[in-house]
Parts: structure tokens; C-alpha cells; sequence
């Protein structure tokens, strides 16, 4: 019997996560979608063929609701949690789990207490390039990590309505790429220091956004990162990442649309790069709701709350690090 899964918030990640369990997820059903705009929970709940509710806490009381996705804003995550948790529900959490340090610790704590599920959004994980990359790193091919290199840039900015809701560049973007840190070497992040400028979009500059950073990075076996990110590329969506160990390097390249190549008088012509996330990540989204349907299911859960954490600490610091022009150690933020 699937999993009967309420979602909390109608907006584009909340139709795609639906989109997905209505037509490939099929160990997950959804039985209720949340969002204070009534008309788009309607309409999304229409499609489902499920209730709607403007208020998310009337969905999470629902005994016929055993798991929430939240795709609801970063704000209101950490509270959703700890709710869903005194509910008995299990979580699935879109990035990032909270919007500072205190509120991802509560969350974290209340699931683990009620031992319900966690799952944290970072689909990038379920990448099957990154993924490889981590394999070869694990497995001991490129040597021990020194360097890691991740370029994430977007084809353009969010539109200013999004931007008014997100919690910035370091938390919305570079959260994923620190995270990947994470995920390739296996090690702890504890140092960070960022430089970054509105430089791309006039209504990250009006809204006192940064839209292009350099985020540095060193673990604690003291393997270097270095991240670059943009809110304007022309070419498309540039993702790429690289782990240069003492006995070699692992790459992942940015993916084309196909594979074709044409030749002619001026020269060796490549397919443009898939247009953004919704396209170059298609598979990912569905592959961590299959893995959430697991943990439901008792297996590990692979991006937990405590991973969450980790990489809002990290974005937290770079963001702190860009403000004040130092360099910022992870354990000045635990001890606030």
C-alpha cells in the first residue's frame, strides 16, 4: 500500500514533487496539498484528485496523512517540522531546513525524538555524475581529496517576486554546492570564507541581494574547495565539479541536451546546455522521493537532518564571511 503523503505549499517545487508521485513514485500517494493561496491549493489538489487546505496545520492533523513534503517557504520549515514530528508525521524537507542555526537545531532535535523521518531536499546527491564522482573518491581512485572545485551557475535570475522570499544567494545556492563539499570527500566542513557583489541583476541590487559570490571552503583533513556562483549565465546551466586527489582527479562535466556535434568552416559546434534545474536535475527529483519512500520503509536516510544542518551552518558562514571580510570558522556560529 503507498505512503500517504500530505504537501505543504502549491508553488512550482510543490507541482513538481506532486507531478512525480501522481505518474513515477507509485510507493507514495499524495492525499493532500496545503498552501495559504486557496486557489492554487485547489487547483494542484484538483489534479491530484485529493483534499486542499490553506492551513498546512489542518493537513498535518489528518490521520490519513503519514508523511509531509514541505515545499513551503524557508522561513516556516523549522517550525513545520517540529509540528509534523509531535504529529508522528515523517518529513520530507525541501532545502534549506531552516533560515538560521537555532531553528534547523530544533527541527532536528524534535524529529529525532519522535524517531519519525527526515529527509532534506538535496537532490544533487542523486546526481548520477556527482555520484560517480563520490564513488571514485570513496573508493580510493583519485587518492586522498586536496582540491575541490564546484562552478553552479544559474541561466538567470529568479524572478524579483522569488527573490523577495528567498533567504539569499549563500543559503538558497551555495548551500547545494557546500553540501556537495560534503558529499564528495566524506569530511566536515570547518572554516569558510566568501567574497561576493550584486553584480548581474538590478533587482538583487535594489533588494539588498548578492548575486554572484567565491565561496573558499576547508575540511577537517584540510582539503580546499573552491566554489564559484553566478545568477546570470548566458549559456545555460553550468554545473560542474572536480576532486583532484594525491593519486588523481575525478570530473564531473556539464550534461548537453544530446550528443550531437556538428563541424563546419568555423569550427566544432556543441548542443546548448539544458536551460535550468527543473531540466538538467529532471531525474534527481524523482530519485530522492524513491529514496524517501525507503527510509519510510526503514532503509537510511540519505541527506538526514543532521546533513541539513551541516550545510546551512557552512552557507551561514559564508554569508557572514562576505559581510565582514574574514574568514569564518563553523564553530563561531554554534557558540552564536
Amino acid at each position: 500500500m503507498p505512503h500517504r503523503v500530505g504537501i505543504v505549499g502549491a508553488g512550482r517545487i510543490g507541482r513538481l514533487h506532486a507531478a512525480n508521485i501522481g505518474r513515477r513514485v507509485d510507493r507514495l500517494r499524495a492525499v493532500g496539498v496545503a498552501d495559504p493561496d486557496a486557489a492554487s491549493a485547489a487547483v494542484l489538489a484538483a489534479e491530484l484528485d485529493c483534499r486542499a487546505h490553506e492551513d498546512w496545520r489542518e493537513l498535518v492533523a489528518r490521520d490519513d496523512v503519514d508523511a509531509v513534503l514541505l515545499c513551503s517557504p524557508s522561513g516556516e520549515h523549522a517550525a513545520q517540522i517540529a509540528a509534523c514530528a509531535e504529529a508522528g508525521k515523517h518529513v520530507f524537507c525541501e532545502k534549506p531546513i531552516a533560515d538560521e542555526l537555532a531553528g534547523a537545531d530544533r527541527a532536528v532535535e524534535a524529529a529525532e525524538s519522535a524517531g519519525t523521518v527526515l529527509q532534506i531536499g538535496y537532490n544533487r546527491r542523486f546526481d548520477r555524475s556527482f555520484a560517480a564522482v563520490r564513488e571514485a573518491v570513496a573508493g580510493g581512485r583519485v587518492g586522498a581529496p586536496v582540491l575541490v572545485r564546484v562552478t553552479s551557475r544559474d541561466p538567470e535570475p529568479a524572478p524579483r517576486e522569488v527573490m523577495e522570499r528567498i533567504p539569499g544567494l549563500f543559503v538558497d545556492t551555495t548551500s547545494h554546492d557546500l553540501d556537495m563539499v560534503r558529499f564528495v570527500t566524506g569530511q566536515e566542513i570547518v572554516e569558510v570564507t566568501a567574497r561576493a557583489g550584486s553584480l548581474v541583476s538590478d533587482d538583487a541590487r535594489e533588494l539588498g541581494l548578492v548575486d554572484t559570490a567565491l565561496t573558499t571552503a576547508v575540511t577537517e583533513a584540510g582539503t580546499l574547495a573552491a566554489i564559484d556562483n553566478c545568477w546570470r549565465s548566458a549559456y545555460g546551466y553550468d554545473q560542474r565539479l572536480e576532486v583532484h586527489g594525491t593519486e588523481g582527479t575525478a570530473l564531473a562535466g556539464n550534461e548537453l541536451l544530446d550528443t550531437t556535434r556538428v563541424a563546419d568552416g568555423a569550427g566544432f559546434h556543441a548542443p546548448p546546455l539544458p536551460h535550468f534545474f527543473l531540466d538538467r536535475y529532471a531525474e534527481t527529483y524523482v530519485d530522492e522521493l524513491e529514496a524517501f519512500a525507503d527510509a519510510l520503509e526503514g532503509a537510511r536516510v540519505p541527506v538526514s537532518g543532521r546533513d541539513g544542518r551541516a550545510a546551512l551552518a557552512a552557507a551561514l558562514a559564508a554569508q557572514r564571511s562576505s559581510l565582514e571580510g574574514r574568514v569564518v570558522r563553523l564553530d563561531e556560529l554554534v557558540r552564536g
